[in-house]
This record gives C-alpha cells, sequence and structure tokens, in this order.
C-alpha cells in the first residue's frame, strides 16, 4: 500500500514538473501573452500622475516625462499597455488601472528614443528652387536613458555634447521639441537581430496634418512666449523672393510649429503687441551706460537694432540693472539662438531701442 502511494506522488511530481517546463517555456508564455502591435509615446506633464500622447503645451521651465507605450491586444481583442506611465488618458477618457501592465517578456525587451528635427538650424531656399518640403529626421539620442520612462528634454541633438560657455547659452528650458521611441524584442536565440520592432510616429509626419506626433512646446510666459517657442525649429530663409505659394507654405508651417522666418517671427510678435512696423518708436542707447532694466524703460520682448540687425531683448544679466554689453538677447541671425549683446553689436555700443516687450506687459495688465 505504501509503494502504492509513493507511486501515484512520483506520477504527479513528475507530471507537474513536465507541465511547469511546458508552461514556463519561452514559445508558452509568449503564446499567452497579450500581443503587441504598436508601439507610442505619452507625456506626464510634472508629477500629474497621468500621461497622454500627442501634443503637449507647458510653461519653460516645467518639467515633463516621456513614457514608452507598447500597445497589446488580448485573445479577445481587449486593448491592454505595457508602459511604467502611474496612468495613461487617451482622447480625453482615463485608462482603467488593469489594462496597464508592466513588461515581463519572455523576450527581452530594448528600449530607443530619438529626438525628430529639421535639417538644420538655418536653411537658405535659393530664388529657383520651390519650398516643396520639410525634411524631419530622427536622431538617436544616447544622451538620455534607455529607460521606459525618461525626464523630458528640449536641447536639440546638435547641441547635446555642447559645455563651453558660449553654446550653453542656448540650452535655454523652451522651445519646441518632437520624439519618436524605438521598442526592440529579443528572443533567447537572438541576441543581436531583434524578432520584433516597434517604432512610434516616424519622422516624416511631422509635417502631415493632423499625425500624432509627441510633441512639446515650452512657452516663456509675457512678451516672450511667441520668440521663445521658435527655439528648436529650422529657420527659413529665401534668396530674392519666393516662389508662387511658398510665403502662404511657410506660414501655415509657422503656425503649426514645424519652421519659421524672421519675418513671420516679428510680424507675429507686433500682432500680439498690437502695433505696426511703422508705428514703432525707435530711441537710442548706449549699451555702454544703457537704460534701466524694468519700470517702463526697457525689458524683455523689446527690440533692439543697429543697421538691419535686429534682436528681441532676453534677460538682464549686468551688475548695475541698465542695459549693457552683458545683457542677454535672442538672435534670429542663422536659426535661433542666445548671445550677448556685446557678441551681436559692436564699435561704438550706440544702437536703437523699441518698446515692444513692455507695450505688451501693459496691454496684459489692462
Amino acid at each position: 500500500m505504501m509503494d502504492d502511494r509513493r507511486v501515484v506522488w512520483a506520477i504527479v511530481g513528475t507530471t507537474a514538473l513536465i507541465l511547469g517546463v511546458i508552461f514556463l517555456s519561452e514559445p508558452v508564455k509568449k503564446s499567452l501573452r497579450p500581443a503587441p502591435v504598436a508601439a507610442w509615446i505619452a507625456i506626464e506633464i510634472e508629477d500629474e500622475g497621468v500621461a497622454r500622447p500627442g501634443r503637449a503645451e507647458i510653461t519653460a521651465g516645467q518639467p515633463f516625462r516621456l513614457h514608452a507605450v507598447l500597445e497589446a491586444r488580448d485573445r479577445g481583442g481587449r486593448r491592454l499597455y505595457f508602459t511604467e506611465a502611474p496612468g495613461l488618458e487617451i482622447e480625453g477618457r482615463r485608462v482603467p488601472a488593469e489594462d496597464l501592465r508592466r513588461w515581463e517578456g519572455p523576450e527581452e525587451l530594448k528600449i530607443l528614443w530619438f529626438s525628430i528635427e529639421g535639417p538644420r538650424p538655418y536653411v537658405e531656399i535659393p530664388g529657383d528652387r520651390p519650398l516643396v518640403e520639410l525634411a524631419f529626421q530622427a536622431t538617436f539620442r544616447p544622451d538620455w536613458p534607455r529607460a521606459w520612462s525618461i525626464p523630458g528634454s528640449l536641447v536639440p541633438a546638435r547641441e547635446a555634447d555642447l559645455a563651453d560657455e558660449g553654446a550653453a547659452l542656448r540650452l535655454v528650458p523652451f522651445g519646441t521639441m518632437r520624439y519618436q521611441v524605438r521598442l526592440e524584442l529579443f528572443g533567447a536565440a537572438s541576441a543581436l537581430v531583434p524578432v520584433a520592432t516597434f517604432d512610434s510616429t516616424p519622422p516624416q509626419a511631422a509635417a502631415e496634418e493632423g499625425a500624432n506626433m509627441a510633441t512639446v512646446v515650452a512657452v516663456q510666459p509675457g512678451p516672450l512666449a511667441i520668440p521663445s517657442r521658435v527655439f528648436g525649429l529650422t529657420e527659413i530663409a529665401f534668396e530674392g523672393f519666393p516662389a508662387a505659394g511658398d510665403t502662404e507654405r511657410l506660414a501655415a508651417w509657422f503656425a503649426r510649429d514645424l519652421a519659421f522666418s524672421r519675418i513671420l517671427l516679428l510680424r507675429a510678435m507686433l500682432d500680439r503687441a498690437g502695433i505696426t512696423w511703422d508705428e514703432l518708436q525707435w530711441r537710442q542707447a548706449d549699451l555702454a551706460d544703457g537704460p534701466e532694466w524694468g519700470g517702463g524703460a526697457v525689458g524683455e520682448g523689446d527690440l533692439l537694432r543697429a543697421g538691419e540687425r535686429v534682436v528681441v531683448l532676453y534677460s538682464d544679466l549686468g551688475d548695475n540693472g541698465r542695459l549693457g554689453y552683458e545683457d542677454l538677447c535672442m538672435d534670429f541671425l542663422e536659426g535661433p539662438q542666445i548671445r550677448r549683446l556685446g557678441d551681436v553689436f559692436t564699435g561704438d555700443g550706440l544702437v536703437e531701442v523699441a518698446a515692444l516687450g513692455t507695450r505688451d506687459s501693459r496691454r496684459d495688465e489692462t
């Protein structure tokens, strides 16, 4: 009788072991797991506790996070989401917590992050060439973590490794950036080549109407709202007269935060301030001993010019509270940059100032 029991328990143990091996095998685990179908990015503003796909407009300096999402379907067609986002909201509806999962394999999953940017900071279009397209590119970001959730960054790829003092001035907390994520699945027998790859919205879709691409627009409040949002975008200039339809095409791109020109930017700033170029009142100033910042004298968003060179006042960095060589401006000569006034205007230091930002501020107060 005792031997019979031992035989029965041996059979049960062996059967359990066999079933355990079967159900723990990679093919079985893969067949039971919801099937991945698409990758996308959700953006979480500060510590809101919920991330959303698509576009987010924030205040300059406001922190945000990028969350990779691997959308999947179970056998019944139910949507599930592999992600480390604390919560998801899609088209205004909160995804139930039970539909959010952490990735458990069986494949190893690797995550690569990309920034999607225009071809160059500055593009000049010859007079005989029409403005037909804007070639966005996806650039791998080795300076970003390879993780499901990463801190958001607005630093363009071309500026990520700049460390000198002058370059640091361009690493500003505002501007426009688009993002892409790639999720690569590696099986036990594929250490080098992924068995499956899922990419979020590709770069060529950036200029398409209605493309649900992960985009963050960080805007400096007040009179710098318009010029601050073009940092990170390609500036376009025409040699001579633009071809038919190019002006309208570029204006449409500017309205969608895809590209800009100095003329469109300045026109938008004038419209916001409720003034025309001819109505601006220019007064002379000496950068060696300029007017005081604030109090209606000069302030951020005001225009400074010498000859045909026009810049936008950004920040008072001097030690005497007066407009001077060490103060910063937004310069749009060949792509948006933050520069010292002393690096833009040389010579005797005489410039002209027009109250655009201070006028804009007064209009906001009323």
